[in-house]
């Protein structure tokens, strides 16, 4: 079996991220104060807004397709949308969103936060949290390896576990509370069967490419893509797959033969 085989049988053989425990930070001037700029923005057409804060988890052992597909943990807007998983949303007073902003930012711009205590373990193969904010026309990012799987050992400084504890509970709070986030958009992931590979081994025999969905073209030497979907064509693929499972790919064959897994996630409102 040959190594795309690997990556891609069943959608379950992983790939590996490597993603080193290095700081990460950004703090980018965007001209004019967010305030002043996303006012002025709002009515333009077609704006797509951009978050106050995201809480993304990227890499570690998972399987081939999966780090495209996976949605922010929790989003947070300006007007006070909270969007856990891109699947349930909720809307916060002015308060709440201003207290995130401000702790999101006060520790996200210190790169001190994100360096690993010496002599912290090191789990292998575990997602990176990425913290991002934007604030006064800046956006301030720190990424830290296997931030939550660390917790016990304390291998972060006390101020990256606050904001954590903070965005989980604000989480915890939108998927219990919140309402379906149902967007007429959605994003797909297609990862192309190794045509060596039995359809068997897949679990399940290839149907036809649904009616209406574009068949997405990966790039040269590459066998997972990407395409975002609105109106008709998300419509059309919902249609084909209702009911979308992180551990369940179902395999349809494309026009020219190619099989491909698929799945999608809706969109969130800044993508």
């Amino acid at each position: 079996m040959n190594r795309r085989s690997l990556l891609v049988a069943a959608g379950a053989i992983g790939l590996t991220t490597a993603v080193g425990g290095t700081a990460v930070a950004l703090a980018e001037p965007e001209g004019a104060p967010e305030t002043t700029l996303e006012a002025a923005l709002e009515s333009v057409p077609g704006h797509r807004p951009r978050p106050v804060l995201l809480w993304e988890l990227t890499g570690g052992f998972v399987p081939a397709g999966w780090n495209a597909l996976r949605p922010a943990r929790l989003a947070a807007y300006d007007d006070g949308v909270l969007i856990a998983d891109a699947t349930r949303r909720l809307r916060v007073r002015a308060g709440a969103l201003r207290s995130l902003r401000e702790h999101a930012t006060t520790v996200l711009r210190d790169p001190a936060n994100a360096r690993r205590r010496p002599g912290a373990p090191v789990i292998a193969d575990v997602p990176s949290t990425v913290f991002t904010a934007r604030a006064a026309g800046r956006r301030h990012s720190l990424q830290f390896e296997g931030l939550e799987e660390t917790r016990q050992d304390r291998a972060y400084p006390t101020p990256a576990y606050s904001l954590l504890d903070h965005v989980t509970r604000l989480r915890d709070r939108t998927t219990g509370t919140g309402s379906a986030w149902r967007p007429d958009a959605v994003r797909m992931i297609a990862v192309v069967l190794d045509p060596a590979q039995p359809t068997g081994g897949t679990g399940t025999q290839p149907a036809p490419w649904p009616a209406g969905v574009p068949v997405p073209h990966p790039g040269k030497n590459e066998f997972v893509a990407r395409l975002d979907l609105r109106g008709r064509q998300a419509r059309a693929l919902i249609r084909a797959v209702p009911h979308p499972d992180p551990a369940q790919w179902p395999v349809f064959r494309a026009p020219d033969g190619t099989r491909m897994q698929v799945n999608w996630r809706f969109l969130l409102p800044h993508e």
